[in-house]
């Protein structure tokens, strides 16, 4: 894999867990990553995305990846979820991916390359009780990231989902018990969770220039569980 070395790196959802590996590895690789925290951009509002992108400007020229890994998952199921889950569900996981993309690829587009990479889930593919809003927005998402495929592939700019199957992550432990966390091992090929790294490297080498015609495509990291 090249090096990222000049690369600018435009990051959501770093501070734990699998965005915080994305971080790691992007500069182990020698990129540049702006990751904002919750504080200085509030994904769940519009106004602090419109806001942050104004108040930086000038730090977030020439960004050419983007990485959008932060993620909301409130469980509910459809005879008691209301619209305020759905919207701050949606709002996170595809709104503000929307948005941001927005803001980000005409300078891409400008340079005539881009690599943008949104971290889907197994539930953008498939779907389990309770997952009436997460799933959705996952679903969302790669209807958001094929159309910008086709869109942005003129310009050099590699669009893909990369879908973390089961990540020991805080929210895998707040989400599932330790029965289900058992039971799910036995379901994948492999007879583990996958790492955080394994799901970092994905991410590297389809934002990486070796990377020339891969786009479009929802990449699962997942152990074989979706051959089941």
């Amino acid at each position: 894999m090249n090096d990222f070395n000049g690369r600018k790196v435009f990051l959501t959802g770093a501070s734990r867990g699998i965005g915080k590996s994305i971080k790691d590895t992007f500069e182990e690789l020698g990129a540049t990553v702006i990751a904002p925290t919750h504080a200085e951009m509030d994904l769940t509002n519009n106004g602090s995305i419109d806001a942050y992108f104004n108040d930086n400007a000038e730090v977030l020229k020439n960004i050419d990846t983007y990485v959008h890994c932060a993620g909301r998952n409130i469980l509910s199921g459809i005879d008691e979820i209301t619209e305020d889950v759905f919207e701050e569900v949606f709002q996170v996981n595809f709104f503000s991916a929307a948005r941001i993309s927005q803001k980000l690829v005409t300078g891409m587009k400008d340079k005539q390359f881009g690599r943008i990479v949104f971290i889907s889930s197994l539930y953008g593919a498939v779907s389990r009780e309770r997952r009436i809003a997460y799933s959705s927005s996952k679903h969302a998402l790669s209807g958001l990231m094929k159309t910008m495929t086709l869109e942005l592939a003129p310009f050099g700019i590699m669009v893909n989902s990369v879908a973390p199957g089961y990540v020991m992550t805080e929210m895998t432990k707040k989400n599932l018990s330790d029965d289900e966390i058992e039971s799910i091992k036995q379901n994948i090929p492999t007879g583990r969770f996958q790492d955080t790294k394994e799901i970092a490297d994905a991410v590297a080498f389809l934002c990486s220039e070796n990377n020339k015609s891969i786009t479009g495509q929802f990449l699962a990291v997942d152990g074989g569980f979706l051959c089941r």
